[in-house]
């Protein structure tokens, strides 16, 4: 389990300098070898002893009755000559006892020899074990040592590895869109990456356009941090914050007609025209003190509402000269509209010009208002970002939008180049993949976070992309056999008679002659004929298939603190799992930059095989126009065990060793 290090505030911590979206966890085991020598095997019992055990088993009974049947035969043998001879003479009848004894003995001696043969081989045999044992022990205590002392350095290696690495875009990227992802997870992605914005490119400016005020916890990092922050509520507080200060009346012009039209569809382009003509002579009647409460009140004058405090009795005048009477009355429709669309601004600019130059700005729609107001105000607020970025006597660092999914692409794209072309770091936070979005990213670097709608996760998988492969589709096993046995007989008999009796008579002219003639024919024939037959096969096909590299149900179940990261690595990308969750830093082995990996190691050493990192996924890497020709024998896979191989040149299937798992489950 991982020791949580006691800090009381790590927010300061996250002001450090190198730009990171979050984390990527490196399990550190993956690096962890097998200790590769062989334990010691015990040495067997020499064979000679064995052989020797063996033999004095072997007949064993027969051997002990032979020499009992020997002694006793003989020392019977010698006890009848004995017999004998103490008849003949008195003074041998000892001797032969003797002797016959002796026999005897020897009998029952060599039956007690072969008897304790077998137990003299097995105390020879458990001598010898007794001491392999003792070396057996010697060595594995030798072996146990290497061992532990092995796993001790690979504990010491891993235990100085990095675990968490910090996620970064690309070099030379300048935009980075995230994508999805509920107000917890942004409040948490602006924490790590706005402070390490802050700490890195100094100036910021960020616009919330959720109404959440989601950049709190940022503007007390920025704050512990010792940086200047300045907080807008808008509309409540507009009098604080004038967006068209310092325009000329060209370009107060085409920013409002911009704003009212913004990217409408049915908008007439005489329209756009005609409010500009019309904005443009008032602009230059009211200057050079031009302020929205001074435009609208040239609006309602024209509107025959001649007494207006804001002006004065002469611009009045020369406001109705403009058109007359009944051109007003004509126009009248068109200049209320104009009026409505810019009533809500006209507290704008009454208590102050424009906002001071701090550290960090923040610009926070604080929800209340109409939805006409809010979105003139998005507009105008886009643009008057697009004024602050060309300014070069106030350079600023990043530029942060988060709810941007209502600005229209075009405004979009338009401040994505000029921050590009100005170094300025430019984040754009999309609620939903729709519409707006859609049009917008790809731009620079890509951040998923969850998408609970299927439809935008199926876009968002198919901007991933997808790729090529080879699957297992069907496996077939086929035995069958034929067996065929025939047997005929075949028996004829035919039998013919006839015959000539080899006499003639004449008589008169008339000849008479008799014959017989006979044979007979048998024929016998038997055939029997056997065939057998087997026949085995087995086969596997493969199917190139296209699929996601990740798949959709994988962003609509995502983490609330997690993140997929589509990033561009040379000229091809790659996909990494990232973790957005500001208390990482409270861990050890936590990295503020990017970190090399060394590579892994191989599969055969490492205690949990793996060839890649399971938290980065290459998507796409460059090819060749023209790919080399690859050796079927090298290019194929293995085959299942026990099945055959495919013919030379067919793609066979490839199994490779299941990859270890991410800190969510799934591929990486």
């Amino acid at each position: 389990m991982t020791d949580v290090v006691p800090q009381s505030s790590p927010l300061p911590m996250l002001a450090t300098p190198g730009e990171r979206l979050g984390w990527i966890f490196n399990d550190r085991n993956l690096y962890r070898r097998k200790f590769m020598e062989t334990p010691p095997q015990p040495a067997p019992v020499p064979g000679h002893l064995l052989d020797r055990l063996n033999r004095a088993q072997r007949g064993l009974t027969k051997r002990i009755l032979i020499s009992l049947g020997a002694g006793v035969g003989l020392a019977f043998v010698i006890g009848c000559c004995g017999g004998i001879a103490s008849s003949q003479s008195s003074g041998g009848g000892a001797a032969v006892g003797l002797f016959a004894f002796i026999a005897l003995a020897a009998g029952v001696a060599g039956a007690i020899f072969f008897g304790v043969q077998p137990t003299m081989a097995k105390n020879a045999i458990q001598a010898a074990q007794q001491e392999t044992q003792g070396q057996y022990a010697a060595q594995f205590a030798d072996w146990d040592n290497r061992r532990q002392w092995f796993e001790h350095q690979q504990q010491q290696s891993v235990d100085a590895m990095t675990e968490w690495a910090a996620a970064t875009p690309s070099p030379g990227t300048r935009r980075v869109d995230i994508i999805g992802g509920t107000t917890y997870g942004w409040e948490a992605v602006l924490t790590i990456f706005g402070g390490s914005l802050l700490a890195t490119r100094g100036h910021m400016t960020l616009v919330d356009f959720t109404g959440e005020a989601l950049c709190g916890e940022l503007m007390d990092l920025a704050a512990m941090t010792n940086r200047s922050v300045q907080e807008l509520r808008l509309p409540s507080e507009l009098a604080r914050f004038d967006l068209v200060a310092g325009l000329e009346p060209t370009e107060l012009v085409d920013c409002l007609v911009e704003a009212m039209y913004g990217d409408a569809q049915g908008a007439n382009r005489a329209e756009r025209h005609q409010d500009g003509l019309l904005l443009r002579e008032i602009c230059e009647i009211l200057a050079p003190t031009i302020t929205m409460a001074r435009l609208l009140a040239a609006l309602r004058v024209l509107t025959d509402r001649p007494v207006q405090a804001a002006l004065t009795a002469d611009e009045s005048g020369r406001l109705l000269d403009l058109q007359p009477d009944e051109s007003r009355r004509q126009m009248h429709a068109h200049l209320r509209r104009i009026e409505a669309f810019l009533q809500p601004l006209e507290s704008m600019g009454l208590e102050s010009s424009t906002p001071d130059l701090n550290d960090l700005t923040c610009l926070i729609a604080d929800g209340e208002g109409g939805n006409a107001q809010n979105e003139l105000l998005k507009d105008l607020i886009v643009q008057w970002l697009a004024r602050q970025v060309r300014r070069e006597s106030a350079p600023m660092g990043s530029l942060v939008l988060l709810g941007a999914d209502e600005v229209n692409h075009r405004s979009i794209e338009k401040l994505s180049t000029l921050c590009e072309r100005r170094g300025v770091r430019l984040v754009l936070f999309f609620g939903h993949l729709r519409e707006e979005s859609l049009h917008t990213i790809g731009g620079g670097e890509v951040a998923l976070m969850r998408l609970g709608n299927h439809q935008e996760a199926n876009q968002a998988a198919e901007y991933i992309g997808k790729g090529h492969k080879f699957v297992l589709s069907q496996l077939t096993r086929t035995l069958g056999g034929n067996e065929t046995h025939t047997l005929a007989d075949t028996i004829g008999e035919s039998e013919t008679h006839g015959g000539n009796s080899g006499k003639s008579y004449s008589s008169h002219g008339r000849t008479t002659s008799y014959g017989t003639n006979w044979s007979k024919t048998r024929n016998w024939s038997q055939t029997e004929s056997t065939a057998n037959g087997t026949n085995w096969s087995d086969a596997s096909s493969v199917q190139r298939v296209y699929e996601y590299a990740l798949e959709p149900r994988v962003l609509q179940d995502l983490p609330e603190y997690a993140m997929i990261l589509v990033k561009g690595q040379g000229r091809g990308s790659v996909i990494q799992a990232v973790e957005v969750d500001p208390a990482i830093i409270t861990l050890p082995r936590v990295s503020m930059g990017p970190l090399d990996l060394p590579p892994l190691p191989d599969p055969t050493e490492a205690v949990i095989p793996a060839t890649r990192q399971p938290s980065q996924v290459t998507v796409s890497q460059p090819q060749p126009l023209a790919a080399h020709e690859a050796n079927p024998q090298t290019a194929a896979g293995p085959s299942l065990p026990g099945w055959g191989q495919a013919p030379v040149g067919q793609p066979q299937p490839q199994y490779p060793q299941q990859p270890y798992q991410g800190p969510w489950g799934g591929q990486q």
